[in-house]
């Protein structure tokens, strides 16, 4: 926190987190660097709110880069994945994902509510996109900074906070926001990949009182389990499922996040689609 000009700083940086990620596909360059400035902004805007759900970026769009998707939980985990197709350009993004538009969506996990926003894909990079959003919405002024390395991804967040209600702002909002930014833009990509955040926010932000919060560890988690994609199984009905066992001999379903696969036979199929018959009485024997 920067007391003085009344203003948030976040910094994300991943490694373990990124590197599983690329442990699960083989990326093209210019593909991880826009997946990587996704998995970092992702975090950094699920750090500015309050939920207990999850926060997913995801682009769809007709460029050599067809899907985009990341998704930050609010206990930390997070995962990420890109389709491609070719050698896609560095920049401009709309090169990189043609004619797509970023869907920012919330999801309450208690409420089950689901609050989303969109982002024009335009500008040269992510972090353009994002910019764009935050000037041109009723938000609360935000800036971001995205960099990456090949092992490496991090991420820097500015963001103003509203005065409380009692406050004498005797101070120049404007002036404060236009400062601390020219401060931030500082930052170099080795320092932010880097650095020690404790000695690197009280060097950049010399003339504000610098507040330090506790650290919060990311990890790279995906949700799928053997439930779930029974669930999904579920979700063919009876026929389709025997349908495809027939074509097939086997269900076989690979989670593209993580790549871990599940196997279904057909003694399996008949065990999914029994468990949500009503209870036999007691006394049957089968």
């Amino acid at each position: 926190m920067l007391e003085k000009a009344n203003v948030r700083v976040i910094i994300v940086q991943l490694d373990e987190t990124w590197k599983e990620v690329l442990r699960r596909a083989e990326y093209p360059r210019n593909v991880q660097r826009v997946l990587s400035h996704a998995m970092v902004a992702v975090p950094l805007l699920a750090s500015t709110i309050k939920f207990d759900g999850r926060l997913t970026l995801q682009a769809r769009g007709s460029g050599p880069v067809k899907l985009l998707v990341v998704q930050a939980h609010a206990d930390g985990g997070q995962r990420g994945l890109a389709q491609w197709v070719g050698e896609p350009p560095e920049k401009p993004l709309q090169a990189v994902l043609g004619d797509a538009t970023l869907t920012l969506q919330i999801e309450s996990g208690k409420r089950g509510e689901v609050y989303q926003g969109v982002v024009e894909a335009k500008g040269d990079s992510l972090q353009d996109a994002i910019d764009h959003y935050f000037e041109n919405s009723e938000q609360l002024p935000t800036r971001l900074w995205l960099h990456y390395n090949g092992d490496q991804a991090a991420g820097l967040l500015l963001q103003q906070l509203p005065l409380e209600p009692s406050a004498a702002d005797s101070r120049d909002r404007e002036d404060d926001w236009r400062k601390v930014s020219l401060m931030a833009a500082t930052v170099n990509s080795e320092e932010l990949l880097t650095s020690d955040v404790t000695t690197l926010l009280p060097r950049v932000f010399s003339d504000d009182d610098v507040r330090l919060l506790e650290v919060e560890p990311l990890r790279f988690a995906c949700g799928c389990s053997r439930e779930r994609t029974s669930a999904l199984i579920q979700g063919l009905g009876y026929d389709e499922a025997k349908d495809i066992l027939q074509q097939e001999g086997q269900i076989e379903i690979i989670c593209e996040f993580c790549n871990s696969k599940n196997v279904f036979d057909s003694i399996d199929v008949e065990t999914i689609f029994r468990s949500d018959a009503p209870d036999a009485d007691e006394n049957t024997v089968h």
